[in-house]
């Protein structure tokens, strides 16, 4: 693997030597991976294609949903149930009884539907936070979506209570993206993707966040072979509190204080990734047409399970 070093403690975190390692390829854009922590299998999106599936290291990729509905991020509730923002439907929806029943648990905001709900993260007292960009109603070119007219005016960031209630955090994003909260929860982190920078709230211990402040850009020169630079994406913590981004040339690595340490430069477009593995230090990377993962010297926060998800 290639390392765009821009501080030595790049190296703390990521091994000189570290190898990636390519487990799947052909598909159309791949986004969302999470981990089962305890049967240790990764599912992830391929959003122009409508479906979700399963890897696992001795069996390989199965298909879990289709259609999936343009599913784009996904995570873990408390239960171990999974959560999907699906582009298709402009939903959030939950999966039950195995994945076999899909519930969907956020549609409008105000009676107005959203407009393609994007990523998702859950607290620890089972508060569903998600973005809510346009992507998914425009013509985009990766074809994530279907084109229709919008009826919210924002593109907002919202919290879902586990009373049903929805709560827009944050209306005054250029488009939001990826998001994750930090081990402690104190603080909310999300990128705006238009805007090439990383935002910061804090959060209450009720859920409620303030602030908003640009907590740092994410910078970089790499221009792909299309002419174009990689955009932020996805948003991952670290236990050690280092918090990865998706970037122009693949996914950068910031201090917990903002510093960006470095750049894990990668073939493709790297969209979103978590770390998984018996361990939690091998972090996969779904990245356009490619599944990945490369061994780290960082570690994920355990996922918010209560029991196994039983799939």
């Amino acid at each position: 693997m290639k390392l765009e070093v821009r501080d030595p403690a790049l190296l703390e975190a990521i091994p000189q030597d570290a190898q990636l390692e390519q487990l799947e390829t052909d598909f159309s854009f791949v986004e969302g991976p999470i981990w089962h922590p305890s049967e240790h299998w990764l599912m992830f999106s391929d959003i122009p294609e409508s479906v979700q599936y399963l890897w696992r290291e001795e069996e390989g990729l199965a298909v879990f949903r289709t259609p999936s509905n343009m599913s784009n991020g996904n995570c873990f509730d408390r239960q171990g149930r999974i959560i999907s923002c699906e582009h298709g439907t402009s939903s959030v929806i939950r999966h039950e009884n195995d994945g076999k029943v899909c519930t969907p648990i956020a549609t409008h905001h105000q009676g107005l539907a959203l407009n393609s709900p994007n990523d998702v993260v859950v607290d620890s007292a089972g508060r569903i936070y998600f973005t809510d960009p346009v992507f998914g109603r425009q013509d985009h070119p990766m074809k994530v979506g279907y084109p229709r007219a919008f009826e919210l005016d924002v593109s907002g960031v919202y919290r879902l209570d586990p009373d049903g209630s929805l709560h827009l955090l944050a209306d005054d994003f250029q488009q939001p993206n990826g998001l994750c909260l930090s081990v402690d929860e104190t603080r909310l982190f999300v990128s705006d993707t238009p805007g090439f920078h990383i935002r910061v709230f804090d959060r209450a211990d009720d859920g409620s966040v303030s602030g908003g402040a640009v907590w740092a850009p994410v910078e970089g020169d790499h221009i792909d072979d299309q002419g174009k630079k990689w955009v932020p994406d996805g948003l991952k913590t670290s236990l050690g509190g280092h918090i990865l981004s998706s970037g122009p040339g693949g996914i950068h690595i910031f201090s917990p204080e903002g510093a960006c340490l470095g750049v894990m430069l990668m073939p493709e477009k790297s969209a979103n990734f978590c770390f998984g593995g018996a361990d939690r230090d091998w972090l996969y990377v779904t990245a356009s047409t490619s599944l990945y993962r490369v061994k780290t010297n960082m570690q994920g926060p355990p996922a918010f399970l209560s029991k196994s998800a039983g799939l």
